[in-house]
């Protein structure tokens, strides 16, 4: 009976306090890393002095570094265009809080590439740097005219820590000796690109595979770990 009272009681004393006010505002990121081109959502609510939320009000939303990420002020949707890290907010009624978001490289890379000079037989490797199968269906690869390049089809994907090869053959114009490759996602921001001025004698690629800066490569690798110079010890 005790209890029962003392409930009754703390809820008579908030029926008849002040006004709700808000005192605190707390948010929820969907995902605290994604990588560019992709998005996610911020959301805020408004916590009253007891503690409890307050629903339907207004909240505006903003990112410290518009350069690595932007957010749609009223809706929250958060849109990633470049890697580094910013600070998205949401305010209501003057309170704000804030969360810590970080954008990375897109984790499937240009890995290497054998132009072929400005002859038939050359191709593009794509590489998965994480360990889940990933999802190209809707991406896009370009030669150096990004506006006329190959989308791919529904179904195509790259394995787990794998390599994907497209033949120049995909290509309007194919893979010419100073050309230029492009990749962009499925919502069309470019991830990644590479550019040559003269035909390598073996292939271009990354050293280390996925994350290194592209060399000449000392043989090509079609599809597997790529071949690179040893350092001088």
């Amino acid at each position: 009976m005790f209890g029962a009272a003392a409930l009754a009681t703390a809820c008579d004393y908030k029926a008849s306090a002040a006004p709700r006010v808000v005192t605190i505002v707390r948010i929820a990121l969907a995902d605290d890393t994604i990588e560019v081109g992709g998005s996610t959502k911020i959301t805020a609510t408004a916590l009253d002095q007891y503690g409890d939320p307050i629903a339907d009000l207004p909240a505006t939303y903003a990112s410290s570094a518009l350069e690595v990420a932007d957010v749609s002020p009223t809706l929250g949707v958060i849109l990633a265009h470049a890697p580094g890290t910013t600070l998205v907010s949401g305010t209501i009624q003057g309170r704000v809080a804030q969360r810590l978001l970080t954008v990375v490289r897109s984790l499937v890379r240009i890995n290497e590439i054998q132009p072929n000079g400005d002859e038939a037989g050359g191709w593009v490797e794509l590489y998965n740097t994480t360990l889940a199968v990933i999802d190209l269906s809707g991406w896009a690869i370009t030669a150096s005219d990004s506006s006329n390049g190959f989308v791919l089809p529904t179904g195509v994907s790259i394995p787990a820590g794998g390599y994907r090869v497209f033949s120049e053959q995909i290509f309007p114009l194919g893979l010419n000796a100073v050309d230029a490759v492009h990749l962009f996602n499925r919502s069309g921001v470019q991830v990644d690109s590479f550019s040559w001025l003269a035909n390598p004698a073996t292939s271009f690629g990354r050293c280390p595979d996925g994350t290194g800066d592209f060399v000449t490569t000392t043989a090509s690798s079609r599809g597997f770990p790529n071949v690179c110079a040893v350092a001088e010890p």
